[in-house]
């Protein structure tokens, strides 16, 4: 696999640590249902030093009436530091590993016959050139999720090896070589924001960007967009069969059936 100090490419089935740990996970839930610390003591007398405790992983009693509160799932929680999601390799499925501040940002490279697809293109200007000129990638077919900075910031840089950049009616389908790609609603984290479900491989694949991570979500900024973007993913992503490969705009990549099981987003309410 290719690598500079721009980033590195690896392989789409290695493991790499989820992008939320569960203080994320708690406070998106709480800002989705435009929550504060008081509120949390007034409605469930949970005080502000075991909300601390809650973050740092801490289960309890009150962590579970507090998870049911939110909608969360206590399972799915308890387990959350030991979730460690393993997915089939694909050599036609690449994860271009992007420096974005103190920590990473995915795009995904996919290689089938003469297409060469590319969805997203990182933060810095030419990281994502670097890492594909290295490898002798070009003629791409450029898609992007959503239009946050560390995700379109190569944009520009990546013009010359462009073939054409897509922009997809959410529902329609397009036909590359082999590949059938359809663009999925997945407002919430980000207006708008799109998902590509791939068709064509020996694995169905779904790219959603940040609208989810393995373990969690993209965070939104109030409840309407909140649930929207549940609703979206559960609609969308999570109908989609247990097998389907979901590669996050960063973390790990991960499948429809572990989210099933293990996102407390989405998992069921198991105690």
């Amino acid at each position: 696999m290719s690598s500079s100090t721009s980033g590195k490419i690896t392989r789409l089935a290695e493991a790499i640590p989820l992008e939320d740990n569960l203080h994320y996970v708690w406070r998106k839930a709480l800002r989705g249902h435009e929550l504060s610390v008081a509120d949390l003591h007034t409605r469930w007398g949970v005080s502000a030093a075991v909300w601390d405790a809650i973050l740092a992983g801490e289960w309890s009693k009150q962590a579970e009436v507090l998870a049911v509160a939110l909608q969360l799932s206590p399972k799915a929680l308890r387990h959350h530091s030991k979730y460690c999601p393993r997915v089939p390799h694909l050599t036609s499925v690449s994860r271009l590993q992007l420096p974005f501040e103190s920590d990473f940002v995915n795009a995904w490279l996919i290689r089938d016959e003469d297409q060469t697809l590319l969805f997203d293109t990182g933060y810095g200007a030419n990281d994502a050139r670097t890492l594909l000129s290295n490898i002798g990638a070009a003629d791409l077919q450029l898609f992007l999720t959503h239009d946050h900075r560390d995700h379109v910031g190569g944009i520009s840089a990546l013009r010359s090896l462009t073939q054409k950049q897509h922009s997809l009616p959410v529902g329609s389908s397009i036909t590359l070589g082999n590949l059938r790609i359809k663009c999925l609603d997945l407002a919430g984290h980000c207006l708008p924001s799109y998902g590509y479900l791939i068709e064509g491989l020996s694995k169905q694949l779904c790219v959603v960007g940040d609208a989810l991570f393995a373990g969690s979500i993209g965070g939104c900024p109030d409840s309407f967009t909140y649930q929207m973007a549940l609703r979206n993913l559960r609609h969308h992503v999570l109908s989609l069969t247990g097998d389907t490969i979901l590669l996050p705009g960063h973390g790990p990549a991960t499948t429809v059936a572990l989210e099933r099981a293990y996102n407390p987003f989405f998992a069921e309410p198991t105690i």
